[in-house]
């Protein structure tokens, strides 16, 4: 293939030059497929950083035709920009780069199980990471391991060592948020378990009248570990709907849940266990098909007594429900809010000391026989000194089922 410097493309080429002119562009990207055959391509990001977006995207449609415009300050037409497209999918799956893992805010390194480390995407402009193993954790430069981020990614801050022992700033977290009892204990398996690589998930539903502070608290929540520029959504009406907020989101937060239809029960059930998705290809390819997993959180009100929360029985067995009372005296929504912002470095430092002891006690914690979650309870379990919880507190509050459901006896 002929290409063509800056100095011999001077005016806008014909259909054959412009393709070979994007490709010439496209040189600082690296094409590669993820493990399930999705073709990918890593792209600069800043001096010192990268990002990896999926060939078929807008984002990587865009960065193409920049870099194209830089040149000679027109588009390329459909025809050229979709051969040069082919071309680099060519790449992706019959270059000299391997296949490589394609994390969406949350990676690992062994088995999913038992993992040997748990790396959390920063989503920094640097493309920092969080790097946690049984020895404890470090931000590192993202050399080794790519990630997904849509539109709405937000970066999280550097984690900072807690002023004092992990739980201690865990407990100002459930101060601030008036969680006490089963309901911290609740929210607290919930949140490690969402630094887990696999599913399944629980569903936390967080429930309260009006002004008690739930959907503040599930914005909270997911700030910790998925922070986004639009935490809460409205629940789709249709299943592909809902997989595809999970295929641009690690958590999903879902924002006055008052009824779930049968078809959206099964599907946020299949979301929480991990569903095989298949995702069409173009020309005539066989489908993408692998699995996913996400923690979420539905918001659903009580303060009307005729649409109250009335989960399927299905749903409510995969469920962890807490219930916030009603605050008398309602703070503006700015002022927890700044006392979350100056706590999450600690916060995040906090989370990932628990993650570290999970890691080096998971192979000898013993959790018994748990009616439910039992893979959430271990791994809860294992962490629990670093959250200033006792094991059997942790397997009583995912043991105890949520009204409606059914917990199957086993003889």
């Amino acid at each position: 293939m002929r290409y063509f410097g800056r100095r011999q493309m001077r005016k806008h080429p014909q259909h054959a030059d412009e393709s070979a002119g994007l490709l010439y562009h496209a040189r600082a990207a690296t094409p590669f497929c993820s493990p399930d055959g999705e073709p990918c391509a890593s792209i600069p990001a800043g001096i010192d950083a990268r990002r990896v977006v999926p060939l078929r995207s807008a984002a990587f449609r865009d960065w193409i035709t920049a870099n194209y415009y830089s040149e000679f300050e027109a588009a390329p037409s459909p025809l050229a920009l979709q051969a040069a497209l082919r071309a680099l999918e060519a790449r992706a799956r019959y270059g000299e780069s391997p296949a490589q893992k394609v994390g969406r805010r949350l990676s690992f390194e062994g088995d999913p199980y038992t993992p040997s480390k748990i790396i959390l995407d920063l989503a920094t402009s640097a493309g920092e990471t969080l790097e946690i193993t049984s020895r404890g954790w470090n931000v590192a430069n993202n050399l080794s391991h790519s990630f997904f981020q849509s539109p709405a990614t937000l970066p999280l801050p550097h984690p900072a060592e807690p002023p004092a022992s992990s739980h201690q700033t865990l407990s100002g977290f459930s101060q601030l948020f008036r969680l006490q009892g089963a309901t911290r204990t609740r929210v607290l398996t919930w949140l490690v378990n969402a630094l887990r690589p696999n599913g399944p998930y629980p569903i936390l539903v967080i429930q309260g009248p009006a002004s008690s502070g739930k959907s503040t608290l599930a914005r909270a929540l997911r700030a910790l570990v998925d922070p986004s520029s639009a935490p809460l959504r409205r629940l789709p009406a249709r299943g592909r709907e809902l997989l595809d907020l999970a295929r641009q989101n690690w958590i999903l937060v879902f924002d006055q849940v008052r009824r779930v239809p049968p078809n959206i029960s099964d599907a946020l059930c299949a979301l929480s266990a991990g569903e095989a998705v298949e995702i069409s290809q173009p020309d005539s390819r066989e489908p993408l098909v692998f699995e996913l997993a996400r923690p979420m959180i539905l918001v659903a009100p009580d303060d009307d007594p005729r649409r109250a929360w009335t989960p399927p029985h299905s749903l409510a067995y995969r469920t962890l429900e807490v219930s916030l009372p009603l605050l008398h005296s309602p703070r503006p929504e700015a002022e927890p809010w700044a006392a979350l912002e100056a706590l999450r470095p600690a916060l995040l430092g906090s989370l990932a000391t628990a993650v570290s002891a999970g890691l080096r006690n998971l192979r000898e914690t013993d959790v018994g026989n748990v009616a439910r979650f039992p893979d959430c309870a271990a791994w809860a379990a294992a962490a629990a000194p670093a959250l200033g919880l006792e094991q059997n507190e942790i397997v009583e509050a995912v043991s105890v089922p949520s009204a409606g459901a059914l917990v199957p006896t086993h003889g």
